[in-house]
């Protein structure tokens, strides 16, 4: 059963939404929002998450993509700086003989990069047919998620390197919220997930 005014699941047996505290009686029980076919053939969906823990799948609800943001970000903030701070060890170790000094350069580089990569894996991006996902954490985890028939505007912001990289930022604004909730940051091919996400919105 779903609250008729937050859109949220509830429990049958109750009298009042536990989500937003509207009165449940009279409401009748409700199935899972289903895609219409028109839209179900526009966005391809499946069932069995990969990167998005099986658990946290409602009943009735299919996946439309899940992701990691884009590697070229992670590079551009960790694993190049890294790669710099190994070769420039390397350089030291061959050429002058600063074997101490090139190996703790070496040492940093390789932390650095290995920082980005982990960050950059701990952080999944998912839609379903019925949420937007956001999953991070290395050993504890964050959870965002927002309902789709919550959404009210989506938004989406391309830098110039974002343009070249392929790779952008999706903010949507949700009902009861006044401000701009920034989603996916740095997602791939973000003008094919903002697409899929306003087709889910408007069906």
């Amino acid at each position: 059963m779903y609250c008729s005014k937050c859109g949220k699941e509830v429990d049958e047996s109750g009298e009042f939404c536990k989500h937003c505290g509207a009165r449940l009686a009279g409401d009748t029980p409700e199935a899972a929002p289903k895609l219409t076919v028109e839209h179900a053939e526009a966005v391809p969906t499946y069932e069995t998450p990969n990167m998005i823990p099986l658990d946290m799948i409602e009943r009735n609800e299919r996946m439309v993509f899940e992701t990691h943001p884009s590697k070229m970000e992670a590079f551009f903030k960790y694993i190049a700086g890294g790669i710099l701070l190994i070769a420039g060890g390397i350089t030291l170790m061959v050429v002058l003989g600063w074997v101490i000094f090139g190996g703790v350069l070496i040492g940093a580089g390789v932390i650095i990069g290995l920082i980005g990569f982990i960050k950059w894996r701990s952080v999944v991006y998912a839609l379903t047919t019925h949420r937007i996902i956001v999953l991070s954490g290395i050993l504890s985890k964050h959870l965002y998620e927002n309902r789709l028939d919550r959404v009210q505007d989506i938004r989406m912001d391309i830098s110039v390197r974002q343009r070249i990289f392929k790779y952008g930022d999706i903010s949507v604004t949700t009902a009861g919220t006044g401000g701009i909730e920034h989603v996916w940051q740095n997602i791939p091919e973000p003008r094919k997930r903002q697409k899929q996400l306003r087709t889910l919105v408007a069906g």
